[in-house]
């Protein structure tokens, strides 16, 4: 008889494969054996220098028994959004062994087979399937092959058929409908869900926190609704639901005004039902012809941006365990928005802690933030190399392998002072490029633009569009904005490029010229958003000219930076000369990412760069992210930390092999 394996080759562990591989080695139908290797032969050798997990179940049958088992996996084994490829080969010899494969807990509430019971409404079930089943069947309906009756929410337990009818009536209604309690309190509502933020403690919590959560129930018309990819589709899809920054559809033909249920903002933070209940409310909501509605959900949501061609989590909310080399600190922790990372390393095993922070403690660490110079870029770097596997511990500091020595760290983050940074042969790391610092205001802006050898564009610009002058007079960063970001550029290029009532809040209807300034980060989405309306691949050169940073100390860290007042420049006078708002949007990173690409072909003469590491959560602008690994990506590896994120866990993690001494 033959002897078949069956191959899942993902970009990071997946507990629920492996525990799915764990129940085969119970099955005594066949005689099964299982395994899960990281593909550490192999990695110096692949393209991205990308470790690659291998879950893999061995099995010997006839034919027929075989196509039945096929079949079988296919359905149990559900789609992840870490899940590279899948293959099923015949084999001589078995790899795999009896012993049940370590995975993190699993928290799966639902599977293939119990989901369709939870959904029915019409008692359409097969009767030979579910034989002695109710027709009526309550979320915690028992369920043999996942036991998701166990893993029921906080805010689930307790709800019968009639509850959560009663519920959606009320959401039909009009209600804010909100379930459970304080930290683990559920809302739904068919209207944009207003709460109280605490995003004075921290403005960072607006990235977690300032996108309205859609939820998708009827996903098969999500188009109509929302601009989507296949891709993003299939992650949306996937067993673990993650949440999905997706523009709206504004060209749709469907008629809304009825529930008013108007879609007027940039972007929305989309995502599928991931529970019984949620799946059960969908299903009744859908049956009322509701396509989505909104969500307000607990802040521990696993949220995505395609980097690269694969999807890297924007920031790590749950505790992760892996073996890792010596670090120079035993422990750190690290504050990003409102979650705490606590990272602790013992017996070759690295453990990175999730909690939500309480004030007091947020308080305390906001005062070390944000971290002086390229320390951020720098710990990004580490993580990127842990993520490769293609390092050692020598002297508690990291020794990558012969092809991994000379790298360079492109990190833009809005959280954290963004750069291009270098390590060469020694492991010496050095700055090549800060971001540009932007002035905390639109009249220091005007100020330095007048004084600056940009004044003749300035002047002309403003006798055509004087209503700019007005907007960037009213226009301020919050408190604790990150001016050197790659979001607060683009917030000022938007003032540039966009109408004025675009932005402005309260949408193009309201008496505009007496509304707010819209923030920074509601600006850079609103310029991302023009440029990913353009659907081509030709745009105007936009000037990024790099600029010496005047500095009294010669041991400065930053040397240089990017001339900001004529990028601003180039862009008026791009739209002096009347060109199209969203190509000059897309010109805007077309640019930057080739002029950045260049740079590391400069970096690359001088030193050598055996990879690039990218890392920072405005790499979550998928424009910028595209154009830039399209640019780079023919000439270089590059290194995105899957394992753990663009920003969060990374920064806690690297922080253990940052050689400094902390106080």
């Amino acid at each position: 008889m033959p002897k078949i394996s069956f191959n899942f080759f993902c970009h990071r562990d997946i507990p629920l494969y492996a525990d799915l591989c764990n129940s085969y080695l119970a099955d005594n139908r066949f005689d099964f054996t299982v395994g899960h290797n990281i593909n550490n032969g192999q990695i110096a050798q692949h393209a991205q220098f990308t470790p690659i997990h291998t879950y893999f179940i061995e099995v010997e049958a006839s034919q027929s028994e075989l196509a039945q088992l096929a079949d079988e996996i296919a359905a149990k084994f559900l789609y992840s959004i870490w899940l590279k490829s899948a293959e099923v080969i015949a084999i001589d010899v078995r790899k795999g062994t009896k012993t049940c494969l370590q995975h993190q807990a699993v928290h799966q509430g639902y599977c293939s087979e119990c989901e369709p019971l939870i959904s029915n409404l019409d008692n359409s079930l097969d009767k030979d399937l579910y034989k002695g089943l109710n027709k009526e069947i309550d979320i915690a309906v028992p369920c043999p092959h996942c036991l998701g009756e166990r893993n029921l929410k906080q805010y689930e337990i307790g709800f019968n058929l009639q509850d959560i009818s009663n519920l959606v009536n009320r959401i039909l209604q009009g209600e804010e409908v909100w379930i459970g309690q304080q930290d683990n309190s559920l809302c739904l509502s068919l209207n944009p869900i207003i709460t109280n933020q605490t995003t004075e403690l921290h403005p960072n919590l607006l990235e977690l926190s300032s996108l309205q959560q859609v939820l998708i129930t009827h996903p098969a018309v999500i188009s109509s609704s929302f601009i989507i990819k296949q891709h993003q589709s299939l992650a949306l899809s996937s067993f673990e639901k993650p949440f999905l920054k997706l523009a709206p559809n504004k060209k749709s033909n469907i008629d809304r005004s009825e529930l008013n249920q108007d879609l007027n903002e940039s972007y929305y933070n989309v995502t599928f039902a991931d529970s019984r209940l949620l799946i059960r409310v969908a299903a009744l909501l859908k049956r009322q012809k509701i396509n989505w509605l909104y969500i307000k959900k607990p802040q521990n949501n696993l949220s995505v941006s395609w980097v690269n061609n694969v999807w890297v989590q924007n920031q790590t909310t749950t505790d992760i365990n892996f073996e890792a080399p010596m670090p120079k600190h035993d422990d750190n922790r690290y504050l990003q928005g409102n979650l705490l990372y606590n990272v602790s390393w013992q017996k070759n095993t690295l453990k990175c802690t999730v909690t939500e922070s309480n004030e007091t403690l947020a308080s305390s660490l906001i005062q070390h933030k944000p971290l002086q110079g390229i320390d951020a870029a720098t710990c990004a770097l580490h993580a990127g190399l842990l993520n490769t596997g293609c390092v050692t511990s020598i002297n508690s500091s990291l020794e990558a392998s012969s092809s991994l020595k000379k790298l360079a760290c492109i990190y833009l983050s809005n959280s954290q002072s963004s750069s291009v940074i270098t390590q060469n042969q020694q492991g010496e790391i050095s700055s090549f490029l800060q971001m540009p610092t932007l002035p905390q205001s639109g009249q220091q802006l005007i100020k330095e633009l007048f004084a600056s050898d940009m004044n003749t564009i300035f002047n002309k610009y403003c006798v055509a569009y004087p209503e700019v002058f007005k907007l960037l007079a009213d226009f301020t960063l919050i408190s604790g904005t990150q001016a050197d970001s790659l979001q607060t550029f683009m917030a000022y290029a938007a003032l540039i490029v966009l109408p004025d009532e675009e932005v402005r809040k309260n949408g193009p209807s309201s008496p505009f010229s007496n509304a707010p300034v819209c923030n920074a980060q509601e600006l850079a989405d609103k310029f991302h958003a023009l440029a990913q309306s353009y659907h081509g691949n030709n745009a105007p050169r936009v000037d990024f000219p790099l600029c010496a940073i005047n500095s009294e100390d010669n041991n400065a860290l930053h040397k240089r930076s990017i001339n900001w007042r004529k990028t601003l420049a180039s862009l008026m006078s791009f739209k002096l000369a009347g060109a199209n708002p969203a190509i000059l949007a897309f010109g805007f990173f077309d640019s930057l990412t080739d002029y950045l690409s260049n740079w590391i072909d400069h970096l690359e003469q001088e030193q050598g760069i055996d990879a690039v590491v990218l890392a920072g959560n405005d790499f979550s602008y998928e424009v910028m992210a595209n154009r830039l690994c399209i640019r780079l990506g023919k000439n270089y590896p590059l290194v995105v930390n899957r394992q753990l994120d663009l920003e969060g866990a990374n920064i806690a993690v690297g922080g253990l092999y940052l050689a400094k001494r902390r106080r």
